[in-house]
């Protein structure tokens, strides 16, 4: 009989043991419930001792995050523990239908899900990249960010706060920062990349691919692996993420429920 547990502290090493065994396909869940859980809620549905699937709601960004990780049997009862509005979801394909009956206005997108695994990278060095770590690095990066039109202002202050807890690379041109790619997520199984972004007036010159190398580099020095999401028709940074050695091992749905955000 298929049973929902809200994951504490007095449980969470139960959910933790069954998905140590795929970190890499779990890998949000199993870092945010162990190194970040004032900001995670996660209900789990159980059958005996087997996992059905769980949904992590994480509120450590500007719109909140969901994680709907299940089978098709538990999809519907794990959607009903979801916010109302005002987040956006990432999930596996064949679940869109019970999302969609669920949430009828939600737009999706299809994500790749790519991974490198150390050995197997193609490394493009620059004297043009380093790691953004001082307070005018933070202001450059505001900078380059305040040219996203889909994504909200971000001041010099959280920025800095950003690079010093996450390992970001950029590329700089004549002194400007041109292009970044950042991980968010740390383990010694693997490192979430993601955030590469390159200045609109700086694109189709290989800035991206600087960047990304980099932040692969230092991610397989103390990783087995690299992964990272892509938009599925997001050909030239799927190009990219290939040159450097990411092939495609899934995918995933990113579905915006209220939030006008795009991936």
């Amino acid at each position: 009989m298929l049973q929902v547990l809200k994951i504490d502290s007095d449980n969470k090493e139960k959910l933790i043991d069954t998905i140590k065994s795929d970190i890499v396909r779990h890998v949000f869940a199993f870092y945010d419930v162990q190194h970040e859980p004032e900001k995670t809620t996660v209900y789990a549905a159980f059958d005996g001792d087997a996992l059905k699937g769980y949904i992590l709601i994480y509120s450590g960004l500007e719109s909140p995050s969901i994680i709907l990780e299940c089978q098709q049997d538990s999809a519907e009862k794990l959607l009903g523990y979801a916010l109302k509005n005002n987040f956006v979801m990432h999930t596996p394909p064949d679940i869109l239908p019970t999302i969609q009956k669920r949430f009828p206005d939600a737009k999706h997108y299809s994500e790749d899900w790519m991974l490198v695994k150390k050995g197997d990278a193609k490394s493009f060095p620059s004297e043009a990249v380093r790691r953004l770590l001082t307070a005018k690095d933070a202001a450059d990066f505001a900078a380059l960010l305040s040219t996203r039109d889909d994504r909200p202002a971000i001041s010099p202050e959280k920025c800095m706060s950003f690079i010093g807890k996450l390992p970001t690379f950029g590329v700089f041109v004549h002194g400007e920062l041109v292009s970044y790619a950042g991980s968010f997520i740390q383990l010694s199984q693997v490192w979430m990349i993601g955030g590469v972004y390159t200045h609109p007036s700086h694109r189709n010159r290989g800035y991206a691919t600087l960047a990304t190398s980099a932040i692969t580099e230092e991610a397989l020095k103390n990783a087995d692996s690299a992964a990272l999401f892509v938009r599925s028709d997001n050909y030239p940074a799927v190009k990219v993420y290939e040159s450097i050695g990411y092939r495609k091992i899934g995918e995933k749905l990113w579905v915006d429920v209220g939030t006008g955000l795009r991936p």
